[in-house]
C-alpha cells in the first residue's frame, strides 16, 4: 500500500475552447453493445428519453479547468448513429440556462472533422444539423466546443468548491438523475449507454484530476498545468462519467482475483486520510464477497476506488470511481458504492421509474455485507432498519413521477423497501436460488453491461427458481403499502391441530387490498415449538396447523421475512391460564418500551406500543434538558412501533430517549460513543 501527497498549484485562463484539443485526440473503442439533489427539474418529464433518433456510442470529453477564477473549457467529441433514415437534424441535451451572476456554458461552434456544422442552443436542446441527412445506421462524429461556468449549482451536479476544514480547491461532478446536460453535451437518458468513454482533465499542476476507467497518461505541461488522461473501455451511462479534481493523497489497496491484480486506489483530501484509512483498506474484502455474492467485479481491466469530493456526507457510485464525502467514508456505505458497480453501472435501470434496480439493490448489498462482518446478528439488525423504515413508504417502488428528485430518491420507499423486496425474495426461495438468481442476473448476456426494468430481473428470478412469481412483483413494486395480520386461535378438529383464522386489515395498503404471501406460522408449546408455511392468498383465510400438546403461543413470521405488522394473536383462553397477546418477532409486544443497540455510534431504534389511538412524540435530549432531535408522530392506531433516530455527527455522552404517548412519558439513558 502506497501514500502519496500532491501539492496545489493555480494555471492562467483558457479562452477558445477549440485550444483545448490541438495536439491530441482520444483513442474509440470498438462497440461491445450487448443523494441528493434536493430539486425538482423542469428538464425531467416523464421516462425522459432525449432525442430518440440518434444513439450515442461513445463520449470523449477533453476539459480546461482553472479554480481562479472558477472557469471550464470544453471540448466534447461525440459519435452517434441515426436510428432513422433521413435525419436533417437532431438535438443533445446541454444546459443553456444562465444565472444573473454568470453561471453557464456558451457553445462556440459544433464540428464534424474540419467542417462547421450549423447548430442552435435554446431551452437545454443543442440542436445540430449535419452536412447532409443521415441515413440509418449512419455513424456521425462531431466536436462541442463551450465554455463557461457550469450552471449546476441548483442540483449539485458541478461544482467549484473547497474542502470543508481547507482552502483547498475542490472541482467535482454529480450528475444523476439530470445533472450530465448541466456540464457536457450528451443524450441525457440511461437507457442509451455509450460503449465507451474518455476524460481528459488539464488543471493547476500538481491537482489531481481523476475519472472512470484507467488512467493512459499523465502530462506535466509548460504552462503550469498537468493534464490526465483516463480511458473507460467498458459501456457507460451518462450519468456515470464524473470528475473529481483536488490536491489528493493517494492511498492504494489492491484487489487480487486468481492471478489478476486490479489497482483499488482511493484519492482522498490529505487532512483526512488518517481518519478512513481503515475503513478504505475492507475495500479489497467487499469485492471478494461480492464477487462470490453477485459475480466477477464488473470491471476488472479497469479499477475501482473512491474520489472525496465537497459534500460532507452522501455516496455517488460513478463507475470504477465513487465520490464520496467524508461522513460516508464508512463500511455500509462503501459497500452500498461498491455494490452500485454490479446493479447500476454493468445493469443500469433503463429508465427513473425503475431506479429500485438500482439503489434497493445497493442498499440490500449493506445487509450482505453486515452478514459476513457479523453473522446472522449483523443482517437482522440491518433488515430491521430498513423494513422500519419501508414501513413509512408511501406509494409503489415503481416511481409514478420523476420529475421530482426528492420523488426518485425517497429513501423509505427506493431504498429501504427496494432492499426489503430482496430479503424478501430471499425468504421465498432461499439462500441458493436467491443468489444465483443475483449472479445470473448480472450475467445475463441481454442485460450485462446493458439497461433493464423490473420485469427483466422478474424473468430472470422466475428462471433459476422455476416459479411463476408474477403474484409477488406485482403487488411489491407496483403496489403500495404492506400487509397487517390479525390471528385468532381456536382447537382443532383433533388433539393435535389448531385452528388459525388469519385476517388482513391492510389499512396501509389500497392497491392491492390483499397481499398473497407464503407465510411462517411458529406454533409455541411446552412440549416444543412447530413451525409451518403457509400461502396466504385471501384477505380472510383458515389454516389447520399442527401442535405439540397445549399451545402456549403463536409467532407470525418468526424470522421477520415479510414487511407487515401484526395487530394481534389471540390464543384460546382455556389454552392457559390467562389470554395470551403475540405478536410478530420483530415487533415488540403490548407495552414493550425498548431503546437499542446501546451503546451505540450511528443510531438509535425505539420500540414501542400504543394502547389507544392518539399521538406520539420521541425526543433525544442531552444532559442540559436540551433537545436535539424530535420526531412527531401526531395519529397513530394501536398497536406497535418502531422508529430510528440517525446519531451520527453526535458528540459522545449521556442522552436520555423519550416517548410520550396517551399512556404517559417513558425514558431510557443511552451512551453514545
Amino acid at each position: 500500500m502506497r501514500i502519496r501527497y500532491f501539492l496545489l498549484l493555480l494555471f492562467p485562463l483558457f479562452t477558445n475552447a477549440q485550444e483545448i484539443i490541438d495536439g491530441g485526440h482520444f483513442c474509440q473503442m470498438g462497440k461491445i453493445r450487448h443523494a441528493e439533489q434536493l430539486a425538482s427539474n423542469p428538464k425531467a418529464r416523464l421516462a425522459y428519453p432525449g432525442d430518440a433518433n440518434i444513439d450515442v456510442t461513445y463520449y470523449g470529453l477533453d476539459l480546461r479547468l482553472t479554480t481562479t477564477p472558477a472557469n471550464l473549457v470544453g471540448a466534447t467529441t461525440i459519435t452517434l448513429k441515426s436510428t432513422v433514415s433521413g435525419l436533417s437534424s437532431f438535438f443533445l441535451d446541454f444546459n443553456s440556462s444562465t444565472t444573473t451572476t454568470g453561471l453557464g456554458l456558451r457553445v462556440d461552434s459544433v464540428k464534424a472533422g474540419n467542417q462547421a456544422l450549423p447548430f442552435q442552443h435554446a431551452q437545454n436542446k443543442l440542436t445540430i444539423t449535419p452536412g447532409q441527412p443521415l441515413t440509418s445506421g449512419q455513424v456521425l462524429t462531431l466536436t462541442v466546443f463551450y465554455r463557461g461556468v457550469p450552471n449546476g449549482t441548483a442540483n449539485g451536479s458541478f461544482l467549484f468548491g473547497s474542502h470543508e476544514s481547507t482552502t483547498d480547491p475542490v472541482i467535482w461532478s454529480l450528475s444523476e438523475p439530470y445533472g450530465a446536460s448541466d456540464w457536457f453535451p450528451c443524450r441525457d437518458t440511461p437507457a442509451d449507454k455509450a460503449d465507451s468513454s474518455s476524460v481528459r482533465i488539464t488543471a493547476p499542476a500538481p491537482l489531481v484530476s481523476v475519472s472512470n476507467g484507467k488512467l493512459i497518461s499523465t502530462t506535466t505541461n509548460t504552462d503550469g498545468t498537468r493534464t490526465y488522461l483516463w480511458h473507460n473501455s467498458y459501456p457507460i451511462a451518462q450519468y456515470l462519467i464524473s470528475i473529481a479534481v483536488s490536491n489528493y493523497a493517494q492511498y492504494d489497496t489492491p484487489f487480487t482475483l486468481g492471478n489478476q491484480t486490479m489497482p483499488v486506489t482511493h484519492y482522498i483530501y490529505p487532512e483526512n486520510l488518517a481518519q478512513v484509512q481503515n475503513s478504505l483498506a475492507l475495500t479489497p474484502g467487499m469485492l471478494q464477497l461480492f464477487t462470490n455474492r453477485f459475480g466477477p467485479y464488473p470491471f476488472l481491466r479497469e479499477k475501482y476506488g473512491h474520489a472525496q469530493f465537497a459534500r460532507n456526507n452522501g455516496g455517488m457510485e460513478h463507475q470504477t470511481i465513487s465520490s464520496m464525502g467524508l461522513s460516508s467514508l464508512t463500511p455500509n456505505v462503501i459497500a452500498h458504492e461498491l455494490a452500485h458497480q454490479w446493479f447500476g453501472d454493468k445493469i443500469t435501470c433503463r429508465d427513473w421509474q425503475n431506479i429500485w434496480l438500482n439503489e434497493g439493490f445497493a442498499s440490500y448489498a449493506e445487509a450482505v455485507y453486515a452478514e459476513s462482518a457479523n453473522g446472522q446478528t449483523g443482517y437482522s439488525s440491518t433488515m430491521t432498519n430498513f423494513m422500519s423504515s419501508a414501513r413509512n413508504a408511501l406509494g409503489s417502488i415503481y416511481v409514478q413521477n420523476i420529475t421530482n428528485v426528492n420523488t426518485i430518491f425517497n429513501s423509505a420507499r427506493t431504498y429501504a423497501k427496494g432492499a426489503t423486496v430482496l430479503h424478501m425474495l430471499r425468504g421465498i426461495v432461499g439462500d441458493d436460488l436467491f443468489f444465483q438468481t443475483l449472479r445470473t442476473y448480472t450475467a445475463t448476456p441481454a442485460l450485462a453491461y446493458n439497461t433493464a426494468v423490473t420485469e427483466d430481473f422478474q424473468a430472470v428470478a422466475q428462471q433459476v427458481t422455476n416459479r411463476s412469481l408474477d403474484y409477488f412483483f406485482k403487488e411489491w413494486i407496483y403496489g403500495e403499502g404492506y400487509p397487517t395480520y390479525k390471528a385468532t386461535v381456536t382447537a382443532g378438529h383433533t388433539a393435535n391441530t389448531i385452528t388459525v383464522r388469519l385476517e388482513q386489515r391492510n389499512t396501509t395498503a389500497s392497491n392491492p387490498t390483499s397481499f398473497t404471501m407464503p407465510i411462517q406460522m411458529k406454533v409455541q408449546s411446552a412440549m416444543g415449538d412447530t413451525t409451518v408455511t403457509v400461502l396466504n392468498d385471501q384477505t380472510d383465510q383458515t389454516f389447520t396447523l399442527p401442535v405439540r400438546g397445549t399451545v402456549s403461543g403463536l409467532v407470525i413470521d418468526p424470522n421477520n421475512w415479510i414487511l407487515k405488522t401484526v395487530e394481534s394473536v389471540s390464543l384460546p383462553t382455556s389454552a392457559t391460564t390467562t389470554p395470551v397477546i403475540v405478536t410478530a418477532a420483530d415487533e415488540p409486544s403490548s407495552g414493550t418500551f425498548r431503546v437499542y443497540p446501546n451503546p451505540t455510534s450511528e443510531h438509535v431504534v425505539i420500540d414501542f406500543w400504543l394502547s389507544t389511538t392518539g399521538a406520539a412524540t420521541i425526543s433525544l435530549v442531552n444532559q442540559l434538558g436540551q433537545r436535539i432531535q424530535t420526531i412527531q408522530e401526531p395519529s397513530l392506531r394501536p398497536g406497535s412501533y418502531t422508529r430510528t433516530m440517525r446519531l451520527r455527527n453526535l458528540s459522545s455522552g449521556r442522552y436520555t430517549v423519550t416517548v410520550e404517548t396517551p399512556a404517559g412519558p417513558q425514558s431510557r439513558v443511552i451512551l453514545v460513543r
